[in-house]
């Protein structure tokens, strides 16, 4: 496709155009699904994350720079996704690896209730933050903005949101490990 259509196309997007959500889905979709398909060897894993990665792109749809490749926007995303997906995965085999059915059982209710607790300060940690500092952390852990997306969306430096992060993460640290 020329660039300038992509272009054009993404412009649109961007203002919520549903009918260029979706000529863009079905230009770069089989693509996608190849792409994923050759990481994943699982046809029913590269669709689900072609249907990931669009959901994304809607999602972050007032981001999307036009003037940048959306091709490449949409196999980073997928690369991320992939990555993502493979580390989890090695993540719980390792898990599982360390764990015996009989943990499992013995420990499920003691585990529930000390992880809703933990779940509940974590909240309140949270709530108790400075609200500009809050405000920085949901919207890098909850909507999964950059730290770019988020100096851009909220008119300030990128060092400023990278600050704030660390500051909450400290904090967070600290009081949950007061925790037992």
């Amino acid at each position: 496709m020329p660039i300038i259509g992509e272009q054009k196309l993404v412009k649109k997007l961007r203002k919520g155009c549903h009918q260029s959500f979706t000529t863009l889905f079905h230009l770069y979709g089989q693509k996608l699904y190849n792409f994923s398909y050759k990481y994943t060897d699982s046809h029913a894993e590269a669709e689900e994350i072609v249907q990931e990665v669009f959901l994304k792109v809607w999602k972050k749809r007032e981001s999307i720079n036009s003037k940048l490749s959306f091709n490449a926007f949409l196999i980073t995303i997928a690369k991320n996704h992939i990555f993502n997906r493979i580390k989890k995965e090695a993540s719980r085999k390792k898990y599982r690896g360390q764990i015996t059915t009989s943990d499992l059982v013995t420990n499920e209710t003691e585990n529930k209730v000390i992880f809703a607790d933990l779940a509940e300060i974590a909240r309140t940690k949270v709530d108790n933050l400075p609200p500009k500092r809050k405000q920085i952390f949901l919207l890098r852990r909850d909507s999964g903005l950059s730290v770019k997306e988020i100096a851009s969306k909220l008119g300030i430096a990128e060092s400023t949101v990278e600050n704030q992060m660390n500051k909450a993460i400290k904090t967070l640290k600290s009081n949950l490990s007061n925790f037992s």
